[in-house]
């Protein structure tokens, strides 16, 4: 089977996986969203400041990095309203979504456009930054180091400050729709 790769599973079965350089990048691309949609992530909105002017966007590339210092990774596409505001001002703040939140997701995910999104929800604003008033949890954060990888932007904020609220109860993304968690009994 030239241009494949085997892969045996625990029970016996080989698959048959096409090796990365003989697939179409437009074919490999399908492909990686596909194998995307079975992370299931937190959902966040990340948002910062356009003049006076809120911005923000609606992410589930949002990570830990480190506890000392405190710090977190974003992912922004270098064509997202968010991002040159973000850079240029250095701070943006991380909102974690509860279930509760998930008629926000379409509003920042570009149903509702501009500063109009902050209609949406209870927004208040902490240390000059957008923050939901009742997310899951907000970090304010300053930018830190910055990589440019493909189409996006792989942002490392310092975390300056911290509120959260209980109980916890995440919005997640999982095959490209809502989901809840749910505790496994042991």
């Amino acid at each position: 089977m030239s241009g494949y790769s085997q892969a045996r599973s625990a029970s016996g079965n080989v698959t048959a996986l096409p090796i990365a350089s003989d697939v179409e990048s437009v074919e490999l691309a399908d492909q990686f969203k596909n194998a995307m949609r079975r992370l299931t992530s937190s959902v966040a909105i990340i948002a910062s400041r356009d003049g006076d002017d809120p911005v923000g966007m609606v992410a589930t590339a949002v990570i830990s990095v480190s506890t000392t210092p405190p710090a977190l990774l974003i992912c922004i596409n270098r064509g997202a309203s968010l991002h040159t505001p973000l850079m240029l001002s250095g701070r943006f703040s991380v909102n974690l979504l509860s279930a509760t939140h998930s008629a926000l997701v379409p509003v920042f995910a570009g149903q509702v456009k501009g500063p109009e999104r902050f209609a949406h929800g209870q927004w208040e604003d902490i240390q000059g930054l957008p923050c939901l008033a009742d997310a899951q949890s907000s970090l304010i954060c300053t930018l830190d180091k910055r990589l440019s990888y493909g189409t996006h932007d792989v942002i490392i904020g310092r975390v300056d400050a911290v509120r959260f609220a209980e109980p916890i109860n995440p919005l997640l993304w999982e095959n490209g729709s809502p989901a809840i968690s749910a505790r496994l009994t042991q």
